[in-house]
């Protein structure tokens, strides 16, 4: 049996009777208007000024700060598994989650992937955070007590974490290899580390980058109600594709579907799918150099919002 399909079936057996509603309360979530075979944007106006405090906003600070840090992403093809829903949701969910990576140029697992992104949904997720780092701490990866605290004490109903690991620029070998449990098992996993070589001698380019080997995303039940499958995936997807900022005292502009979960105003509906703006950040990003510090990138990426803009406007 491979490592993967084990740890995938390890998670199923050992956390799913305690994290996950019972087959009999899964909700049945409200189908979109529009065919989930196309993904349809709503698009907006905006200034230079906004793109970049969109990026800004959406996106976390890495450690080390902007001309330091650097934004993370996967750098394998992203395979969802949702967990939670019913079948019928399950899979709504999982195809609009490809599409949205798909329709931002992603590279995306054929079916029947090894999952590395995991969307869950749970009665109380504070609760189930609070298990996961008594019992299953090896999903957290290498965060530290405090961040696991902070993931804990967000507040919901979103709490999300990615597990991030430092890879060679120019081969891509990972310094921790995650080919590993992703929930430990009986026996203690090795860790293979490989030696992270590099031949770059450049004051830009690093040689260095920070890859997403998994995602992690627990959605609280009661916050899903009146959602749509579409809004649950496109805020699944840009959650989970990025490492996104906690709204906090910055939130995303209302236009984006990262903002789902904030308060509208009086005369403010919820976003109803992923916009425009979401597709090129999460284009951007993937198609911004990985080896360069997050300033530079962001510069890239802000390049890339002009052209992509200016291209469809004239459409």
């Amino acid at each position: 049996m491979k490592m993967k399909q084990y740890v995938l079936m390890t998670m199923g057996a050992a956390i799913s009777g305690l994290l996950f509603l019972p087959a009999s309360s899964l909700a049945t979530l409200t189908d979109p208007p529009s065919s989930d075979d196309d993904i349809i944007v709503t698009g907006t106006k905006t200034t230079k000024a906004a793109i970049a405090d969109f990026i800004e906003t959406a996106i976390a600070t890495p450690k080390g700060g902007r001309h330091q840090g650097q934004y993370a992403r996967f750098a394998n093809p992203v395979c969802p598994k949702v967990v939670g829903l019913s079948e019928a949701n399950i899979e709504q969910v999982e195809k609009r989650m490809r599409g949205v990576a798909l329709a931002a140029d992603m590279k995306v697992a054929a079916e029947g992937c090894s999952p590395n992104v995991f969307v869950m949904v749970v009665a109380d997720g504070n609760e189930a955070i609070s298990l996961l780092r008594k019992k299953k701490s090896r999903v957290f990866g290498n965060l530290s007590l405090p961040e696991r605290a902070r993931i804990a004490e967000s507040g919901g109903p979103a709490y999300s974490w990615k597990r991030i690991q430092e890879g060679a620029a120019e081969t891509g070998a990972l310094q921790n290899s995650d080919e590993t449990d992703v929930l430990p098992s009986d026996e203690m996993a090795k860790t293979e580390v490989a030696t992270l070589i590099s031949h770059v001698k450049s004051r830009i380019k690093r040689s260095v980058t920070q890859s997403m080997t998994h995602s992690f995303l627990l959605l609280e039940k009661d916050a899903l109600v009146d959602l749509t499958t579409t809004q649950i995936a496109d805020y699944a997807a840009m959650r989970s594709y990025i490492d996104a900022r906690d709204s906090g005292n910055e939130p995303v502009p209302n236009y984006s579907i990262l903002a789902l979960f904030d308060d509208a105003g009086v005369n403010e509906a919820a976003p109803a799918s992923v916009s425009e703006m979401d597709l090129i950040l999460l284009s951007s990003l993937y198609n911004s150099p990985a080896d360069v510090s997050a300033s530079m990138q962001s510069s890239a990426m802000l390049h890339q919002f002009k052209k992509e803009l200016t291209t469809r406007e004239n459409d």
